[in-house]
């Protein structure tokens, strides 16, 4: 019992060091900000494990979006250390639903190099500043669609809206990852126009 007592403090310890870095508290609210009921209704995104994945890479990449806003010294190990934490968790995820040990390392490449491709769009897109071409790129991505439709023109609306959002954010808080993604990027009626 004295070992349990010993290892259950040892792991909160861990937990609370993890807890501690601005990457982890970046990731932890990230991860809820994409997972709010109302953009899956409001984008008419299937809430399912591909939808969820895709929603978690458009915030993740908004994210890094903001992150390459500080100092290159600062924001390549941050986001280095997000897309880290982020794999990790898909890594976890595959292992509850579970995939077996010789199959997560090829999951996980395959989501990795989707991931990337999706950064790579939506940054693109973002520095055009081009909605049409955001939603179509949403589309794609997203939906797994060559055409757009009303939902990938709102959520185009209010991924410029986000990115705005997100540059108004102190670099101070971002660099802390003390920002509240979730009140940040909630879907306001505002998001439309």
């Amino acid at each position: 019992m004295l070992l349990f007592s010993r290892l259950m403090r040892f792991l909160g310890a861990q937990q609370r060091k993890l807890e501690a870095r601005p990457a982890e508290r970046l990731y932890q609210s990230i991860l809820k900000a994409s997972r709010q009921p109302n953009l899956y209704t409001e984008f008419e995104v299937r809430d399912h494990l591909d939808g969820r994945f895709d929603m978690l890479c458009l915030h993740i990449s908004l994210l890094m979006g903001r992150l390459r806003m500080l100092p290159e010294d600062v924001h390549k190990p941050l986001n280095q250390e997000l897309f880290d934490r982020f794999f990790a968790d898909m890594d976890f995820t595959l292992r509850e639903m579970g995939v077996g040990d010789l199959g997560i390392g090829k999951r996980v490449r395959k989501m990795s190099e989707a991931f990337m491709g999706r950064l790579v769009a939506y940054t693109e897109s973002l520095e055009r500043n081009d909605n049409a071409e955001l939603a179509l790129v949403l589309a794609r991505n997203i939906r797994r669609s060559h055409y757009c439709n009303d939902a990938d023109r709102r959520m185009a609306d209010y991924v410029l809206v986000s990115r705005d959002r997100l540059s108004a954010v102190s670099d101070n808080e971002m660099q802390a990852g003390t920002v509240d993604l979730v009140a940040i990027l909630a879907l306001h009626g505002d998001s439309h126009g």
